[in-house]
């Protein structure tokens, strides 16, 4: 049975599932790396949106609401009195080269560009950067709209960039979590005469109905609360019902 075909089986059919406890452990791997592949999809290409709405939206901004600025010796220096403010949503833009502190705007979450450094303040965190640390020398308005073209000739190879290394650490944290769920799927065979190998086996076609649960969230940008919990009692209660089709092995009768 080719993995496509295991994939729709591991939806609806737990009966189908325990049989594909015989199967050697390549093609068990092979499935995991795409369950892996379909959870990757998904977030590289919302991962991406976020990236590519921001750098556009830092671009608006430049190109129509800041004035020609320099960022010259750690200072920013431009020609305006007042500082400007642009407010999306809950998230507040600052520009402003005549101050050093943020006092008025304590408890904001959004960027902050001013006279020696930028702050960016999110979550509950605060980071600062200064220019001389950002910098290693100066920098002009045109310079970052230069940037921000290079970036919009690059995005595709940052995008493929992001889905390798998110895949990758999909990959890790996949692998490790069939491991760990397969010995409580080990305690859950009872008299059922399974291998660890085996289980290890169903614990990975168990994970096929919470990935392609939250690929769909992920598709739809729901944010699911307690998405771990969720993910964890879904496998565990198929790895269970798959486990229970497992038929146990006959009592020898007494003569």
């Amino acid at each position: 049975m080719s993995i496509f075909k295991q994939l729709a089986k591991s939806v609806y059919s737990p009966k189908d599932m325990a049989l594909f406890r015989f199967q050697k452990i390549g093609k068990t791997i092979l499935y995991i790396m795409l369950l892996c592949l379909i959870t990757t999809i998904p977030r590289t290409f919302l991962y991406g949106s976020v990236i590519q709405d921001g750098v556009n939206m830092v671009n608006t901004v430049i190109e129509k609401d800041l004035p020609d600025f320099k960022i010259e010796n750690g200072e920013l220096t431009a020609d305006i009195d007042q500082p400007i403010e642009k407010e999306d949503g809950n998230a507040l833009f600052v520009f402003d080269p005549n101050s050093t502190d943020l006092e008025k705007y304590q408890n904001k979450t959004g960027l902050f560009v001013l006279k020696d450094k930028v702050v960016s303040m999110g979550n509950g965190q605060t980071q600062t950067y200064s220019y001389n640390d950002l910098l290693g020398a100066s920098l002009e308005k045109k310079d970052l709209q230069d940037f921000i073209s290079l970036f919009d000739s690059i995005y595709p190879i940052l995008l493929f960039v992001i889905g390798f290394l998110l895949y990758l650490f999909q990959l890790f944290i996949t692998f490790v979590g069939v491991t760990l769920l397969a010995f409580i799927g080990s305690a859950m065979s009872g008299q059922r005469k399974l291998s660890y190998k085996q289980v290890w086996t169903l614990t990975a076609y168990s994970y096929t109905i919470p990935t392609i649960f939250f690929m769909i969230m992920d598709l739809c940008k729901i944010n699911v609360p307690g998405a771990t919990f969720i993910y964890i009692a879904v496998v565990l209660i198929v790895l269970y019902l798959t486990i229970k089709e497992v038929p146990k092995p006959k009592e020898k009768q007494e003569l």
